[in-house]
């Protein structure tokens, strides 16, 4: 059968995962003991990363190998299409696919359920679509469609449970930011039992609720779109000081402290249309004045660091400067290749994905293919094995060092701006606090 367990695409794994390591700054998975591949699982994330999302759970489930399903205009060249499959990657159609093809879903639904009979774990995603903002799309059909007629085919007693899974990034296109994961509790099939026995439509449109209801809690929901902006400036601003004052020792602190602020802003909106107001209205003029002196909500505005410390990273950067210049002359070629994919993709939001897939195909065989030249040149077997593993340590360096020194750059700007214009950066402070 199609997706089983493949020796291959376990070896595989290993890369994927280093490189999804690397591209990351933490990796943070919480409620771990609610996603037991023991019993037949489905298990749900928001969509917000591309290829990153599937990537990130993937390389999580390590006892069993996790089959996703996947919208299906992705299948259409032959090539890619063995591909996906090899990668455990099952298509399901849309109505935007055609109204013929949709059909063609009750073969991969009846596969789903035959692999949740050998408790071969399932993912997908169940908005249907990928949504790059902060917030929670409706609940597609899917679910339950795959899952409820094998649960009836064994009178609800199979066990079957969907796994929602949060996914939060703080910063999605940012080079060794977090990543935060949250498996919520399971939604067990068997609880649908009664209701589904009288009205089936009735039993998936309530699962979709409960699935959306337990998503909209482990993510940052920004359903107020009219000021969705000003929701995300307030997260910028205030997120790491609150985490620091409510969550000290929690390691998913910064995710609770932007439910918190969405939460607060939420209930003001809600009970309080003044105090929102002044506070929408601060968020967009500390926003303006801070756009005219050339910073953004992501600058450390509250919290600028002295200038004693900037000197000396400023000089740890000039110092291990060599080592970042030797790693990007020897990453060239990864570089050009990089942008070049980049270029295919018309969304920014193909820019974390498209950074991985260079970084897990280009770096390896180029430095493959320059390790063989250097070898060829110097005769030397010493040395080619010093290149070979010098190369990718001393690009990821390089890699490093520029994020290193744009940060770096960001608060010079800011501690200039503290101390030439103290009045101005004394109201953005007051103006930007919840």
């Amino acid at each position: 059968m199609k997706y089983e367990f493949n020796r291959g695409y376990a070896f595989t794994r290993i890369f994927t995962n280093l490189a999804l390591r690397l591209n990351f700054g933490k990796l943070i998975y919480v409620g771990k003991e609610n996603a037991d591949t023991d019993y037949p699982l489905i298990f749900a994330p928001n969509h917000r990363n591309a290829v990153i999302d599937p990537m990130i759970l993937i390389n999580f489930i390590s006892k069993k190998q996790l089959v996703f399903l996947a919208r299906a205009d992705v299948f259409k060249n032959p090539k890619i299409a063995r591909i996906l499959v090899w990668l455990h990657i099952m298509p399901v159609y849309r109505i935007r696919d055609g109204v013929d093809n949709l059909k063609n879903n009750e073969e991969s639904f009846e596969l789903s359920g035959n692999l949740l009979k050998k408790k071969i774990p399932l993912a997908l995603f169940p908005e249907g679509r990928h949504n790059p903002k902060l917030s929670l799309l409706s609940i597609q059909k899917a679910i339950p469609r795959i899952v409820f007629p094998i649960e009836e085919e064994f009178d609800f007693t199979l066990g079957s449970r969907v796994i929602p899974v949060g996914i939060y990034y703080p910063d999605i296109f940012g080079f060794l930011s977090d990543a935060y994961i949250t498996f919520g509790k399971p939604i067990l099939m068997s609880d649908y039992k009664e209701q589904y026995e009288i009205n089936p439509q009735l039993a998936a449109n309530q699962i979709r609720q409960d699935l959306g209801k337990s998503l909209s809690e482990l993510i940052v929901d920004i359903q107020n779109d009219e000021y969705y902006d000003e929701y995300v400036h307030a997260i910028d601003w205030n997120a790491h000081t609150l985490a620091k004052q409510r969550y000290p020792k929690n390691k998913e602190g910064y995710l609770l402290a932007s439910q918190d602020i969405v939460r607060k802003l939420d209930k003001l909106f809600e009970h309080d249309c003044q105090t929102f107001d002044s506070k929408i209205e601060n968020f967009r003029s500390a926003h303006k004045t801070l756009k005219e002196y050339g910073l953004t909500s992501k600058d450390p505005v509250s919290n600028p660091s002295a200038a004693l410390s900037l000197l000396l990273q400023t000089l740890l950067l000039v110092v291990t400067f060599p080592i970042a210049l030797f790693g990007f002359i020897n990453g060239i070629f990864p570089i050009i290749g990089y942008k070049k994919l980049l270029g295919l993709f018309k969304e920014e939001q193909f820019i974390p994905s498209v950074r991985y897939a260079s970084g897990m195909l280009l770096v390896p065989i180029f430095d493959l293919l320059q390790t063989i030249i250097i070898g060829i040149t110097t005769m030397s077997l010493g040395v080619s094995i010093a290149y070979f593993l010098l190369m990718p340590a001393t690009f990821y360096f390089a890699c490093w060092w520029r994020k290193w020194a744009k940060g770096l750059r960001r608060k010079w700007k800011v501690n200039r701006f503290k101390n030439r214009f103290p009045d101005v950066w004394e109201k953005i402070i007051a103006q930007i606090k919840l």
